[in-house]
């Protein structure tokens, strides 16, 4: 089982990256569970799952620390285990087979931070991760900038994921981040530079980046990408013979390769 998480600014396009990935690991056998932890929660709109749809771990989240805590108390566990079958529960079907759990995020004003919600999500990572190797890739989806990498989340993780756009701010974001990760023990750094318009933007990017990554990855600005997350829609749907297809299938390889 590979854990991988997908980090950067927000809007560099990283639910966008991650949704198409999902899936195209999917269509080639591999069996993908996503956990969002955006407290957006747009990943699911984007895997073809209705907001109306959505169950969270914080609508249950006192019972399942409770559970998840005692569960790891004792490796390793099984697909009998009661917690399993509880975990069971908030996993949701999506596009292609995915599947989807959402963390939740804050439900009312003066509600407090995400601390506890990104904790429910560490044990549950941590409880799949010593139990039977039901999937080959977990993703998580992270919240805008690096915050997540100070909750200890993704601490031995095989990747990060880091999406940039070709600007300082952007890139600026992607250094920080993979430099948390590797703090973390994350074991490769991968970072793609998303909305390219120009080789200049490449060459400039992999500048800025070169000695805080791994790899350097690219893609160009796609207006099919851009249509489709007008609509709500995946692009596997909306234009499933778009050129930027052979670009995330690139993207695709690289994490076959962690």
């Amino acid at each position: 089982m590979k854990r991988i998480i997908f980090t950067g600014k927000g809007g560099v396009g990283k639910t966008t990256i991650l949704s198409n990935l999902a899936r195209l690991l999917v269509r080639d056998g591999c069996k993908v569970l996503v956990i969002d932890c955006d407290p957006s929660m747009n990943l699911a709109m984007s895997l073809g799952i209705p907001m109306s749809d959505i169950v969270t771990l914080a609508d249950d989240k006192a019972n399942l620390q409770e559970q998840l805590g005692a569960s790891l108390e004792d490796h390793p566990h099984t697909s009998s285990d009661q917690c399993d079958h509880h975990i069971h529960e908030f996993i949701m079907d999506a596009a292609d087979g995915v599947k989807l759990i959402v963390m939740g995020t804050i439900p009312y004003g003066g509600a407090g931070c995400l601390c506890s919600h990104i904790s429910l999500v560490k044990l549950l990572v941590a409880y799949l991760s010593a139990g039977p190797d039901e999937y080959d890739f977990i993703f998580i989806d992270s919240q805008a900038g690096v915050e997540i990498f100070g909750r200890g989340l993704v601490s031995e993780f095989d990747a990060c994921v880091v999406i940039t756009e070709p600007t300082p701010k952007s890139l600026e974001v992607a250094k920080h981040g993979t430099k948390l990760s590797r703090d973390l023990g994350v074991k490769r750094q991968i970072a793609v530079i998303n909305k390219v318009e120009s080789d200049d933007d490449i060459k400039a990017s992999m500048q800025e980046l070169n000695g805080s990554v791994d790899r350097i990855l690219s893609m160009r600005f796609y207006r099919d990408v851009q249509e489709a997350d007008k609509r709500g829609a995946g692009l596997l749907d909306h234009c499933p013979k778009s050129a930027a297809l052979q670009e995330f299938s690139k993207i695709k390889e690289c994490i076959l390769e962690t």
